[in-house]
């Protein structure tokens, strides 16, 4: 009986993408962070030009340094980043090495800030950090997308998913959730409800669109569909955290 019990328990599906442990040399982890900084002197430094920069820049200096990047929500003069690290890393450093990163490649593909600001130093001094378990993360991420229908921040991007790809039966389940145009979109593009696969060329000539404009459509509904997937993982959680409280 024991034994069933163990192969169960690892045969188990995991109810969140956290929830896998990490790997490195002899060790197992699962280290997560929610961490925020200023922009200089708390002013409100993130415009469209400076806000379009940084979000190409901070994915790439998270993967140079191996920092695992789930999300990021910017505000006029404030970041917060939720992200995974090795055990290895000092969080401290970790922060560090984003701001002086960021800040490095800012001033160099904006050259205008060096005047308006003064001195090359785009963030303040110090940091918020606080650690996060697994089963926080998704309910922090769909707070955050629930606050922001009031505070209006410049930017949420929720970054850890978007390079997997959906599965047709992860769109059949949401497709209630978009609008008549996008659903028919993806039946062409996916082959959903009876219909065959069509390439973007043949959607378009199909719905008398452009290109162009059946991508869009698409890139809109398949963001729309994650964040319906996400929230639906995060209230699974959130009645398993009730469940066990």
């Amino acid at each position: 009986m024991a034994k069933k019990q163990s192969g169960s328990s690892q045969s188990r599906v995991a109810k969140s993408p956290f929830e896998k442990l990490r790997t490195t040399g002899s060790s197992a982890y699962r280290l997560y962070a929610l961490v925020a900084f200023y922009a200089r002197a708390k002013k409100p430094l993130f415009d469209e030009e400076v806000t379009a920069l940084f979000s190409q820049v901070l994915p790439e200096v998270c993967q140079n340094y191996s920092y695992e990047l789930i999300a990021y929500r910017i505000t006029p003069n404030q970041v917060h980043l939720i992200l995974g690290f090795k055990p290895t890393e000092a969080l401290a450093d970790v922060i560090s090495d984003i701001k002086r990163s960021t800040a490095h490649r800012l001033f160099e593909g904006i050259p205008r800030l060096e005047a308006e600001i003064g001195k090359r130093n785009f963030w303040a001094e110090g940091y918020f950090a606080e650690t996060l378990g697994y089963a926080q993360i998704e309910p922090t991420l769909r707070l955050w997308e629930t606050r922001s229908r009031g505070e209006e921040p410049v930017l949420i991007q929720i970054v850890y998913d978007t390079t997997q790809p959906l599965h047709p039966k992860q769109i059949e389940r949401a497709m209630d959730e978009l609008l008549p145009a996008e659903r028919v979109v993806m039946r062409l593009l996916y082959g959903l409800q009876g219909e065959q696969v069509h390439t973007l060329e043949q959607a378009a000539e199909k719905l008398s669109l452009k290109p162009e404009e059946v991508q869009q459509i698409a890139q809109e509904s398949i963001e729309k569909i994650r964040a319906f997937l996400r929230e639906r993982r995060a209230k699974r959680m959130e009645r398993t955290a009730g469940r066990s409280a």
